[in-house]
Order: structure tokens, then sequence, then C-alpha cells
């Protein structure tokens, strides 16, 4: 087709910047017309990124909706602003792309889910891993029972962040020293950590696969945590290692964790795995090593090595092996383009996209109240809600509270 998407961007840091790159010079039937940062200097080096002097830079993300002709934006942006700034560009007849996590409250949630229900435009969460080609591999073993009931999944993202990334310059945007922060603290800006105040917030790269793989949703989830501040950073008021524990509306365990200020092993921030009633698979947890398969219908002695990769080699656009995490940021916004000139489904909708966020969002609750478990509300409309309303009982019910009012 001739028409092509033409995108707004929000939020130009590292990864807006690299996103930016996707839908302009990448993925076909695309175009950035405009972006937008308060940090105007991020907007100029965004252009410059994307080699195109004629892409507007504004400061003002209303005033970019409402002079340019734009179709689609793509809202990069700290989470704890995801629902507000994504409905209201929702409410200006835009279809939305949004980075992870969704939100980080159970009413940043709700707002989103409502006003796509009520603006009847496409959104999607960009949400890469599920596209990885373990998780296909993984997804079609489920579906012909090769495994069994899958009994119990396990997910980890260790990422430890360096102290240079918890300041930023306000000016210019750039990451700042520890050393300098020390120096020059009430003057720099702190980076989404310090807002982000649980870690397990921060999971639907590991939850958005799994769910997917499953064909499943959260219903119930335990939270637990070590203590504050970090052990690692002492002038950093959060823990090191959160941990969900999850159950399913299919009956499957989730154990998950995450953890962002500890060293990290290069090469060991992923590592999943199901276990099933008729065998199970597991991701390397180091460069070293080979990810795992055990089969018990096919009379395995032992457990066989496998590849368990990230890149789909055999069915990637030439184009999309130069995209960022293997190749894989290519498709959410691939999809959202397709999505948009063909009026398709998109491939993570919003309640997907609430599915991964809102049992992390009860786990950090379920934290700060003593591990006490949660129920994970469906968002999707039903007989008690209807689209575009907000639900009449409270966004979420703790499990306690539910079991005294049945008996």
């Amino acid at each position: 087709m001739k028409k092509t998407v033409r995108w707004g961007i929000i939020g130009l840091g590292h990864r807006g910047r690299a996103l930016a790159g996707l839908c302009h010079n990448i993925v076909p039937s695309s175009r950035v017309v405009a972006v937008c940062d308060k940090i105007r200097s991020l907007g100029e080096k965004t252009v410059e990124y994307l080699k195109d002097p004629d892409i507007k830079i504004y400061t003002d993300f209303m005033k970019m909706i409402k002079e340019e002709r734009i179709d689609a934006v793509g809202v990069f942006v700290a989470p704890e602003d995801n629902p507000d700034i994504a409905c209201e560009v929702l409410q200006e007849g835009k279809h939305v792309l949004c980075e992870v996590p969704l939100a980080i409250t159970m009413e940043g949630c709700w707002k989103i889910v409502t006003t796509v229900e009520k603006t009847g435009l496409k959104f999607q969460m960009a949400e890469q891993l599920r596209y990885a080609a373990y998780v296909k591999s993984w997804k079609k073993m489920v579906e012909q029972n090769l495994l069994g009931k899958i009994l119990y999944c396990e997910g980890q993202y260790l990422h430890g962040m360096g102290p240079d990334r918890y300041w930023v310059n306000p000016e210019t945007g750039e990451r700042v020293t520890i050393e300098e922060a020390k120096k020059r603290e009430k003057f720099l800006q702190k980076t989404r950590f310090w807002n982000l105040k649980h870690s397990i917030h921060y999971l639907p790269h590991e939850l958005s696969p799994l769910l997917h793989i499953l064909d499943d949703r959260v219903i119930k989830v335990v939270g637990m945590a070590t203590g504050k501040p970090s052990y690692r950073h002492n002038w950093f008021p959060q823990s090191d290692i959160e941990v969900a524990v999850m159950h399913t509306e299919k009956d499957t365990i989730l154990r998950l964790l995450t953890g962002f200020t500890i060293e990290t092993l290069p090469g060991s921030e992923h590592c999943n795995r199901l276990i099933g009633t008729k065998g199970w698979v597991e991701q390397p947890r180091t460069k070293s090593e080979k990810g795992k398969m055990w089969l018990s219908e096919y009379y395995f002695s032992d457990a066989v090595n496998v590849e368990w990769g990230y890149t789909n080699y055999w069915e990637y656009p030439y184009a999309a092996l130069s995209t960022g995490h293997g190749g894989l940021d290519y498709y959410p916004i691939a999809n959202m383009v397709e999505s948009i000139l063909y009026d398709k489904p998109v491939e993570m909708d919003v309640y997907k996209a609430a599915d991964t966020a809102a049992p992390a969002i009860l786990a950090g609750l379920s934290i700060e109240n003593g591990s006490i478990p949660y129920q994970v509300p469906d968002f999707r409309p039903g007989r008690n809600r209807r689209p575009g309303e907000m639900p009449d009982r409270p966004y979420y019910q703790q499990e306690n509270h539910c079991d005294k009012e049945k008996q």
C-alpha cells in the first residue's frame, strides 16, 4: 500500500530514540513526522539520529498533536507518566504504542483500559520478548501437549544498573556518575528508578512471554522482597530483589523475580523454565551454558542440550536484524503499523498489557502489607462492567478479605 503511518514520538531518551529509528528508517510504510521531549536538546539529537531535518521538534506534546498531521503516537516515557499521556493522546484521536510497563498503579491500568474502550483506537504495548524464537517454540510445544499440563513456570529479570543510571543532567538528559551526583545532587534530576519503588513492577519482559505461551492470565499473587535500603547502594531506598508467586486461571504456579541494583553476569539477565506433567524446558543461566529439554514420552534418559535462542533468523525481514534485543524490537512496531493500515487487531492489546502490569503492581502491594495475597481482576468487559466504564468494585481485593466474605 502507498499509505504511510505518520508517527509522533513522545519521550526521547535512549529507548525513545532507538524506537523512533525503527518507526522512521526500518519498518515499511512508517515515518516519523514530529518528536517531543521536555528537554529540547534530546529532540535535536533525535532528529540528527534519524537523519531527517524535516522532522519537527516540540517540547509540548499536546501542541505537537494539534499542529501536526499524525496517525499514531509512540509514548516512550517513564511508567508513572504513561496513563495520563497515553489517555490524552487517545482522546485526541491518535493510536498509541506505549513502552513497558503499562502503569505502576491499578488506577492507571483502569484509566488506560477504559479510555481505549471509549475511543475504539488501536493501542499496543511494545513488549518484544513475546516474539522471541524460544517463546514461539515453547508455545508450540504446549499447544501440541509435548510437555503435558504445565504446572509450574519460573522467570527472572536481573539487570544490574551501574551507579551512573540514577541521575541525569536536566538540561541535556545525559547520565551522571555517582561521584558527580554526590557533589551536585540538588541540581540534577533523578531517573525513573527512584519512582519505580518496586523492581517487580518492571515485570512484562518475563510475564508477557509466559502468559503468551500458556494462553492464560494471573488471578492471585503474593510478593516478597529483601530489606531496604539496597545492600549494594546504601543511598538507594529500594530492595535489591523482589519475588512474586502467582496462580493462574488455568491452575499454573509462576515464580518470578526482578532486581536492578545487584551485579549481574552479562547473558544471565533472563532465565525461564516450564515444568509439565510430561517434561520440562529451561533456558541457560549463563552464556557458556546450553538450554535444556526433557520429555518423558520420548524416553530421554537425561536432559538434552538445546539452543533456545531469541532471534527468529528464518523468518526475519532483513532490516529487523539490525534492531535491538536481537532484532525483536522490530515486531511490535511492524505489527502496529500493519494493524493501522489494514484495520487488524494488535498482538498485545490493552487487556494483555494490563494482564502483565496488574499482577506486578499487586505483588508490590503485597510486599508493603506483609506478603498477603491479592486477587487480580480481569480487565475485560463482561456481565459486571460495560466497555468504557470503571468497575463498581475496588480495583483489587486482598485474598483474605475475599475468603471471609465467602464464608
